[in-house]
């Protein structure tokens, strides 16, 4: 009895000692235990990523030009600037520039009549001797005409870097223009001048007024045809801008697309509101 007793310790001792080196083993790092890796979860598939669509490009429209300040006039009686008509009224007025080749003139005579539109064209001397049929036709069809010298020169010198016109200079432009133009249509240009370059200063509006021009006429509007723009930016920048008394400008020349846009420019401005005059009518 006291035999078997000692070999079951010396059995619990062995199990003991077995237990104990290997306890200290798996602290030491010596020996690694397996251990089962959790199972992983299948990822749900994901449909593909939609493409981002590439947004619609839009007409660019020129930048509105910032507001000049008001021009000061040392005399009495200084001619009116005029940037904008009639501000009450419902109304427009498109004015063509002509002073370099025939262009479109055509073009736009007939689109004007098409629409029953009466409109101002800017004139000088050169251009009408050279094509006085375009000049007749203008005026047979209700036309306003207005003075834009005679050879085009800068009245104040710059945008020429010419120098400023004198006094006598810049009447001889006017008076030579109009009597031109007087000459083939029978009517005069005046009160309505408006300047090459759209250069001029307090001395222009005081010599100008004194040979019987009382407006000098600008605009609101510039549909850039002159410097580039696509038909689809004129017309986009005709109608963007438009309000109540704006005055357009536009050019005749070939180089400019106004013809192409103004049967578009037309429709767009009716429909949203607005009728056409001349430069008399909107400053009523």
């Amino acid at each position: 009895m006291i035999r078997r007793c000692r070999l079951g310790v010396v059995a619990v001792a062995a199990a003991m000692s077995l237990l104990s080196a290997f306890a200290f083993s798996a602290c030491d790092g010596s020996s690694h235990a397996i251990t089962a890796s959790p199972a992983v979860e299948p990822s749900a598939t994901l449909p593909p990523a939609e493409p981002t669509p590439e947004p619609t490009p839009k007409p660019a429209v020129t930048p509105a030009p910032a507001e000049r300040p008001p021009v000061f006039a040392d005399c009495d009686s200084p001619a009116l600037e005029v940037r904008r008509g009639n501000s009450t009224r419902q109304m427009v007025a498109l004015t063509f520039d002509a002073g370099s080749d025939a262009g479109y003139t055509s073009q736009i005579l007939q689109t004007l009549s098409d629409a029953g539109v009466k409109a101002s064209f800017s004139l000088t001397g050169e251009w009408s001797e050279a094509h006085p049929d375009l000049v007749q036709a203008m005026a047979a069809g209700g036309h306003l005409l207005m003075n834009h010298s005679y050879d085009h020169p800068s009245f104040t010198g710059l945008s020429t870097g010419a120098g400023p016109l004198s006094t006598q200079q810049r009447i001889d432009e006017l008076d030579r223009a109009d009597t031109v133009i007087r000459s083939i249509t029978g009517q005069t240009t005046k009160p309505y001048f408006r300047p090459p370059y759209a250069d001029f200063d307090g001395s222009v509006l005081c010599d100008v007024y004194a040979d019987g021009y009382y407006y000098l006429v600008m605009w609101t509007v510039d549909t850039m045809g002159w410097n580039g723009a696509t038909a689809e930016e004129i017309v986009q920048t005709s109608l963007s801008r438009a309000k109540q008394g704006a005055i357009y400008i536009m050019h005749v020349g070939s180089q400019s697309q106004d013809a192409v846009a103004l049967p578009r420019v037309i429709d767009g401005l009716r429909a949203q509101g607005y009728s056409f005059g001349t430069i008399a009518d909107i400053l009523r």
